[in-house]
């Protein structure tokens, strides 16, 4: 089945501005979800999470290097956990030479991004409730980062899109790039874009046949 079968045509609308997440797709299709996003000229974005600190799965190291091997190029990863599970599993990532790696705030250092940018990547702090742009006039970042990953939705839930956050996409964007992640649709997309998000992450919204949802 060809890309276009599989992805919605509304993301024809942003070009270059959208990454799939493969998080959206049973496992058995991840490698081939990435690929299909890439050959339609998407970015390809996988989650990783730690089990046992009360997140699901997410994408595993078998499935990192799959989907490594099914994309040439432009694949980012999200940690998602505590600083100790980033540090057991960002060696192990940069191997694999992802563009953009996402690190939460509390585990976002010098030394951590160094780290990345030695890889060939570029190192990026996830935002979630961190900083509300209300609170002080500009963030106090843990450490100088690349860019801002704004979270939407709670990193590792699947709660409702909270489209009130874009007022924090607006205020990052005024220093850095920025790009937004939880909850994208075809609808939330423009806004994403007004408030001066450079690209957004889309998941479960992007795919429009059943293929990848059921794992054929």
């Amino acid at each position: 089945m060809n890309a276009a079968a599989l992805l919605a045509p509304w993301h024809r609308e942003f070009p270059g501005r959208l990454a799939g997440s493969v998080y959206a797709v049973p496992p058995a299709a991840r490698a081939s979800a990435a690929r299909a996003m890439y050959e339609a000229g998407l970015g390809v974005h996988v989650d990783m999470m730690a089990e046992g600190e009360g997140l699901p799965a997410g994408v595993g190291l078998r499935e990192l290097e799959e989907i490594a091997c099914a994309v040439p190029s432009g694949f980012d990863v999200h940690l998602i956990g505590s600083p100790a599970f980033v540090d057991a599993a960002l060696p192990r990532v940069l191997t694999y030479a992802p563009a953009k790696v996402f690190l939460p705030w509390a585990a976002f250092s010098e030394e951590r991004s160094a780290a990345i940018r030695a890889a060939g990547g570029s190192a990026w702090v996830a935002l979630w409730q961190e900083w509300d742009a209300l609170s002080e006039p500009e963030p106090r970042w843990p450490a100088a980062p690349d860019g801002v990953l704004v979270m939407l939705i709670e990193p590792g839930t699947r709660d409702r899109c909270r489209v009130e956050r874009l007022a924090i996409v607006a205020a990052c964007a005024a220093g850095l790039p920025v790009i937004v992640d939880g909850g994208v649709t075809e609808d939330v997309a423009p806004l994403c874009v007004t408030a001066g998000a450079e690209a957004m992450v889309v998941g479960r919204a992007l795919l429009a046949g059943t293929a990848y949802r059921e794992g054929a």
